[in-house]
């Protein structure tokens, strides 16, 4: 599993690029990166879209616009965030919207006091998101009934992130989400 810095760091990482995917400049979001030396940490793929002109990225900008729902479960991994029952829509999305956008948010996420919830609970939420990820996969797969109302992209970033957080030899761009 992935130590909590490295969770904070990417998260941070995740702001920028969610940013830039919904409007703010490439150029800014770059420089923050930068500034808060964490450009090391941008994957080949968020960096090709950061580097690339407006119009040559808006199909990318929609695709990484979805990570904010990856920043969502890693800032529960993290203790940021608590729910009893996994969230089925986007509600999740626009809680935090405004504020991903907001520069402090960087500063917020302290890498040095940051600790990540008990593996266990980790692993079970994984497990859970597996399962949820896999039943909604076979319904689109054969033409089902979509179960118990989840939305397949939520749940598929959110099993794409906590792949992530606990495979710590993957990176960022290639992460298996196999179902």
């Amino acid at each position: 599993m992935r130590n909590p810095k490295e969770v904070a760091r990417r998260i941070k990482v995740l702001i920028g690029v969610f940013q830039a995917a919904t409007g703010r400049k490439k150029e800014e979001v770059i420089k923050i990166l930068k500034d808060k030396d964490l450009w090391s940490e941008v994957s080949e793929n968020e960096k090709n879209f950061l580097l690339s002109p407006e119009e040559d990225s808006r199909f990318i900008a929609l695709q990484l616009g979805w990570r904010a729902e990856a920043v969502y479960i890693l800032l529960w991994a993290l203790n940021h965030f608590n729910f009893s029952e996994i969230p089925k829509d986007e509600i999740n999305l626009e809680q935090i919207k405004e504020v991903l956008k907001a520069d402090d948010f960087y500063s917020k996420i302290d890498a040095q006091n940051v600790q990540l919830r008990d593996p266990e609970e980790i692993i079970d939420m994984f497990e859970r998101i597996y399962r949820i990820n896999w039943e909604l996969r076979d319904a689109q797969i054969n033409d089902k009934e979509l179960p118990d109302g989840y939305d397949p992209s939520i749940i598929y970033e959110w099993h794409y992130a906590l792949e992530w957080l606990i495979k710590e030899n993957e990176e960022w761009d290639y992460i298996a989400v196999d179902t």
